[in-house]
């Protein structure tokens, strides 16, 4: 009888520790990889500038910071694009979207502008970031700074990190329907 016992105590036992053993790769949180944390840091390169006054208005040695915010619990992963040139201002591009394919890094944040029939004002589809830029008076030496709406239209950044292009629009004088294009590019002018 007691061989019976310990012979069922020891297949108890066993068979706890193989079930408590056998637990599922799923029951473990899997770690939330965020995309924008190598992507963190500073890129120099140059601009294409263009309106409809000027197909051509290349600026050179701009900068864009990316500052990664992380993902959320869905995976999503947003960002902060600073850009900053001498030409063309400075502008904050807030929680922009960041997703990864097999190419590249893609930044998103769709917003789309409507100008008033009356072209008082341009309405945004959501709100939007500014450009603090230079409005440079030809007949005087005089460098003014003016705010106005910016959106980030497009952009990729390869996965090597050595080719990008980000493209803005800015949206200066409503009742012309004046817009600034700028497409923030790697390299040098005239690379592209």
């Amino acid at each position: 009888m007691n061989r019976k016992i310990s012979f069922l105590a020891v297949a108890l036992m066993l068979s706890t520790a193989f079930v408590s053993s056998c637990k599922d790769e799923n029951d473990e949180p899997k770690p939330i990889i965020d995309p924008v944390a190598s992507l963190a840091g500073t890129y120099e390169g140059w601009t294409w500038g263009s309106n409809a006054y000027a197909a051509y208005i290349p600026s050179e040695g701009d900068k864009l910071t990316i500052v990664s915010l992380g993902s959320d619990a869905s995976g999503n992963s947003t960002c902060d694009l600073v850009f900053e040139s001498e030409t063309w201002g400075k502008a904050t591009i807030k929680t922009v979207s960041v997703t990864k394919n097999d190419t590249a890094y893609i930044f998103s944040k769709p917003i789309t502008a409507t100008l008033r029939e009356d072209r008082s004002a341009w309405d945004f589809s959501a709100k939007v970031d500014s450009i603090a830029m230079p409005n440079r008076n030809p007949s005087t030496s005089e460098v003014v700074i003016s705010n106005y709406p910016i959106v980030i239209t497009k952009g990729f950044m390869s996965l090597d990190l050595s080719n990008w292009q980000i493209d803005f629009n800015a949206y200066l004088v409503p009742r012309s329907a004046h817009t600034m294009s700028m497409s923030f590019r790697d390299g040098k002018i005239g690379d592209k």
